[in-house]
């Protein structure tokens, strides 16, 4: 349903958070393609002309709600690395982490994979450019792992980090808010699964 335009003098930010969060409402229901700048400046309860005065195209926009949760995404990580001494912390870290970020962030996450064949030239080499490194850090993790003989010495650090990402990255497609599990007992499950499924000589540490 459009939003009722706001009663109150302009205000640029509130009027750009509008129309990012009508961007992501309707690229996740229909689909970037499926959706048209005036649908996105209806929702907002905006015009088609505010939505133009913030931004050139639709793709700046996607480009926005790719960056918003990648760049979390990465925030997360590095914290992990400075936060934590082993890898065992880290990974578990990471691994609860991630976890909630990708179901806070449900339907940016969906947006992120379901319309990033659409972006081309620049943008999508940044986005891929940030995607790579936020992998990079993860298989680097499990790498100092094995190396340190904290995890198993038969992982393959790049095939161990893209399974456990999948796994943390996955809960965006089925984690209900109305469920009979809170967020958080899940982010804690998988990272308990994550230091298990490494053969982590601490397979409890800093499981929270």
């Amino acid at each position: 349903m459009p939003r009722k335009p706001p009663e109150r003098s302009y205000d640029p930010e509130e009027t750009r958070r509008l129309l990012i969060a009508a961007s992501l409402d309707l690229f996740a229901d229909q689909g970037f393609r499926g959706t048209s700048v005036q649908e996105i400046a209806d929702r907002a309860g905006l015009t088609k002309g505010a939505f133009y005065h913030h931004f050139a195209t639709k793709d700046d926009v996607l480009h926005l709600i790719h960056d918003e949760f990648i760049d979390r995404a990465l925030e997360s990580q590095e914290h992990a690395l400075a936060a934590y001494r082993t890898p065992t912390e880290q990974l578990a870290r990471m691994a609860s982490d991630t976890t909630l970020i990708c179901i806070d962030y449900q339907k940016h996450v969906r947006v992120f994979f379901q319309e990033l064949q659409v972006i081309r030239g620049d943008v999508r080499e940044a986005i891929l450019d940030k995607r790579r490194r936020s992998t990079a850090i993860f298989e680097d993790t499990v790498r100092r792992g094995v190396e340190s003989g904290e995890f198993d010495q038969g992982l393959e650090p790049t095939v161990a980090a893209l399974g456990l990402l999948g796994m943390w990255v996955w809960s965006y497609q089925w984690y209900r808010a109305d469920g009979s599990v809170p967020a958080r007992d899940v982010a804690r499950q998988f990272a308990t699964m994550t230091l298990h499924s490494v053969g982590a000589r601490s397979a409890s540490v800093l499981v929270v």
